[in-house]
């Protein structure tokens, strides 16, 4: 069977872990060194996901596109956007406005690829200490995707916590919408 080739973009505010999540998926690497992505930085991953309506294993390679953070002119980011299969919304647990700016950037991925696979990533949930503005912040996001019909997975790109899970089961649904 063919290998799939698939992009998918990594968007959010600055600081909220676009680049970790992606590099500790993708080279299995971590660095707690900050350098903020300028444009655009593309990886590939080639993996074995699951369709989910039939259980066959597919071999696809994910061109993540790892998009800089902010708010940039919206034609900018509307060009990254074009062609994906779906995309990663990336909120960090710890700073409640990011997950208050998923609404933006959810709004110009319904412009760009409608209907494409969307999932929240609440990223840095490492840091999560049970603090009431914590658990707040963390509320905050689930009600967010509820609201917006997204599928929210809790990770920490420090410590891999479902890392995998969230790219394996974007992909899966990548795969779904294809068929």
């Amino acid at each position: 069977m063919a290998v799939i080739s698939q992009k998918v973009c990594v968007i959010g505010e600055f600081s909220v872990g676009k680049t970790s999540l992606v590099r500790r998926y993708v080279p299995g690497l971590f660095s707690d060194e900050y350098k903020a992505t300028l444009g655009v930085n593309c990886y590939n991953h080639r993996g074995q996901y699951l369709h989910p309506a039939t259980g066959e294993s597919r071999t696809m390679d994910l061109v993540l596109w790892d998009v800089e953070g902010g708010r940039q002119k919206s034609s900018m980011l509307n060009s990254y956007l074009i062609g994906s299969a779906g995309a990663l919304l990336v909120g960090d647990a710890t700073r409640p406005d990011t997950i208050d700016a998923i609404d933006h950037y959810y709004g110009l991925l319904e412009a760009v690829i409608p209907g494409r696979p969307k999932v929240l990533a609440l990223n840095k949930i490492d840091l999560v200490d049970g603090s009431p503005a914590i658990a707040q912040t963390v509320a905050m996001a689930q009600a967010k995707a509820r609201a917006l019909g997204l599928r929210v997975v809790q990770t920490s790109a420090s410590r891999g916590n479902q890392v995998p899970e969230l790219f394996g089961g974007l992909a899966s649904d990548i795969l779904r919408a294809r068929d």
